[in-house]
């Protein structure tokens, strides 16, 4: 087979070839027009100027004529000379344009005449000496030659033009038989050139289109396509070249659907060896995989990942957290977010701590969850005992630390005798010691009262800005005693909360106060009210000493205080303030700038979408 390349050259070659048949059709009818025109122009019209000098020689010698017999026979004689020679030089040109039947006889009859003519015009001239004597010889032998004369010369001049006619009429058919063969020869070389183009782009399209819907095919997968080309031009190189590319991908395919596989098993052998539940799930939300904790849990794994996890798992918790995730397409990071799962197992009441992770592929795009089941129940058990010693603890010593407050204050108020400076000095200090450790007391029953959620809570509507106005009141005169200005912002027409109007007070008198003992005299606190939603926003800024980035997360756990701040109470009071808001469904945190103050805020749901009647 030849190579696409020669067969290219090929049909160009044709193409030209089909170009030179129409040219070598064409040209020689031009030509015949051409030499048509050509033998008209040199013959024809060349007898017709000789004849029409002839005719204007003629003329010439009637003016000389009339010229002698004025009397001016000088000029005449002139005029004759030159009629003569132009005569002269018509019946040359005419002699030698001879090109017609019978048109050198009419030539030799022209040239008799005319010498018979120059006889006649002698004799006239030769009586010129008046009109009257050469009017006779004029009117008897001049005229009617002249006459004679001018005939012969118009017949010259009809023959030609008669010739002229008919040559018209043969380059009109010559022409059209010029076009009629161009048209049918350009017709037949273009329905061969079309032909030949088609033939050729068929032959050339042809494994071009095998080739691209094979390209198709391994594109959308199927390795196993070959091209089956008994070739042995370009077209066949390139088939080899793809079947050679297809099997390296099979081969890489094969390659890699082992790694793909050997990964997988190794990653569900991790999955399996782990002693916490796992659950996978896909994008959709669908559960694909279930280690062996997990499925002492919740069962064997779905053989196919088409059943939604609450179908499967029958807890909202797991299924919220692993939607969320999903949803948001991040992982919650965020400690205090991690949801609790409560499961019994073999009749033992077990605690888990759910950590749901997003994956995602290269591009970003969330391909699935895995769910990581931490057993947390061993925690919460020493966390329960935790709690339970230091209530029992700050319970039982209450009593010998009130006993100690009466018996300062029994010193103080000396019903044992008058104290001196000094000992009134001590016995003021320990009061200050015993009242902190008395506080210090009643707040650990508190926080492990909310810890415990035996804290029953009166829940009931009410106003924010009572809340805000009470809690303005107690702590305003230390805000005088110290000089700093409150002021007090509340949006109109807030919605109601549903709260334990004391609990809420507490807290906003612990920040209302804390923001007093870390401002400088002649500062200012704003406590602010806005409503947003189905919720109402509470603020208490300040123009204090500000709090480092780095503490603005650890505030609201238990005993942490700021280093270098003003000193206060033991660090439980913000932890305090925290649950309280939490079990309420609200939301707190802190917004600060070094040397700048400090902002707290936290919200509480409205009415509408309040919690239950006990905070747990």
């Amino acid at each position: 087979m030849r190579s696409v390349r020669m067969q290219v050259l090929v049909s160009h070659l044709v193409l030209v070839l089909l170009l030179g048949l129409v040219l070598g059709a064409t040209i020689p009818s031009f030509s015949a027009l051409s030499r048509s025109v050509d033998r008209v122009l040199e013959d024809n019209y060349q007898s017709i100027m000789a004849a029409t000098k002839m005719r204007e020689a003629i003329e010439e010698d009637e003016k000389a004529l009339a010229l002698i017999l004025l009397g001016r026979s000088k000029d005449a004689t002139q005029r004759l000379d030159g009629a003569i020679s132009l005569f002269n030089s018509g019946f040359a040109e005419a002699k030698d344009s001879i090109n017609e039947p019978d048109e050198d006889t009419l030539v030799s009859k022209i040239d008799s005449e005319y010498k018979a003519y120059r006889v006649a015009l002698d004799h006239v001239i030769d009586k010129s000496s008046s009109i009257e004597n050469a009017r006779p010889t004029y009117l008897a032998e001049l005229a009617p030659s002249r006459k004679l004369l001018l005939q012969n010369i118009s017949g010259l001049v009809n023959m030609n033009k008669t010739a002229m006619y008919r040559e018209n009429d043969l380059t009109k058919r010559l022409v059209q038989t010029a076009s009629i063969r161009s048209i049918s020869v350009t017709g037949i070389a273009l329905a061969l050139a079309i032909g030949l183009t088609f033939l050729l782009a068929r032959r050339l399209l042809s494994p071009l289109k095998l080739l691209t819907s094979k390209a198709e095919a391994i594109g959308a997968g199927n390795l196993e396509e070959r091209i089956d080309w008994n070739r042995t031009d370009e077209f066949g190189a390139l088939g080899k070249a793809f079947n050679s590319m297809a099997e390296k991908l099979l081969v890489e395919r094969k390659n890699e659907q082992y790694r793909l596989q050997r990964a997988q098993k190794m990653s569900d052998q991790a999955l399996e060896s782990l002693y916490d539940p796992v659950i996978v799930t896909n994008s959709k939300g669908y559960i694909t995989h279930l280690n062996k904790a997990a499925e002492a849990l919740f069962g064997p794994s779905p053989e196919a990942p088409r059943q939604p996890i609450i179908a499967h798992l029958g807890d909202q918790l797991i299924m919220r957290a692993i939607n969320k995730t999903l949803d948001l397409g991040e992982s919650e990071t965020s400690e205090e977010q991690v949801p609790l799962i409560p499961i019994t197992v073999n009749g033992i009441d077990r605690t888990y701590r759910l950590r749901v992770t997003n994956i995602k592929s290269d591009d970003g795009k969330t391909l699935g969850a895995v769910a990581v089941m931490e057993d947390i129940t061993h925690l919460k058990e020493l966390d329960r005992l935790k709690t339970e010693f230091i209530g029992v603890a700050s319970h039982e010593m209450r009593t010998p630390v009130a006993s100690l407050l009466i018996s300062a204050q029994l010193l103080d108020e000396g019903a044992l005798g008058e104290l001196t400076p000094s000992q009134k000095e001590v016995v003021a200090l320990q009061k200050q010691d015993l009242n902190r450790l008395d506080r210090l007391m009643k707040e650990l029953l508190d926080i492990t009262k909310l810890q415990a959620g035996t804290s029953e809570s009166d829940l009931r509507p009410t106003q924010c800005e009572e809340l805000v106005e009470e809690a303005v009141s107690a702590t305003r005169s230390v805000a005088k005693q110290k000089g700093v200005e409150l002021s007090v912002a509340t949006a109109p027409d807030l919605q109601p909360v549903k709260a334990d109007r004391s609990q809420i007070e507490r807290v906003l008198i612990n920040l209302i106060s804390n923001a007093i003992r870390h401002t400088r005299s002649g500062g200012h606190v704003k406590i602010r009210a806005e409503g947003g939603g189905d919720q109402v926003t509470f603020s208490v800024e300040d123009t204090g000493e500000g709090i480092p980035k780095e503490y603005l997360d650890k505030i609201f756990d238990r005993f942490v205080q700021v280093p270098g701040a003003t000193g206060g109470g033991a660090g439980l009071g913000l932890s305090i303030a925290y649950k309280i808001v939490k079990a309420h469904g609200g939301k707190i945190w802190a917004e600060s700038t070094l040397g700048e103050g400090s902002a707290f805020h936290f919200t509480l749901p409205t009415l509408n979408d309040a919690v239950g009647e006990k905070i747990s």
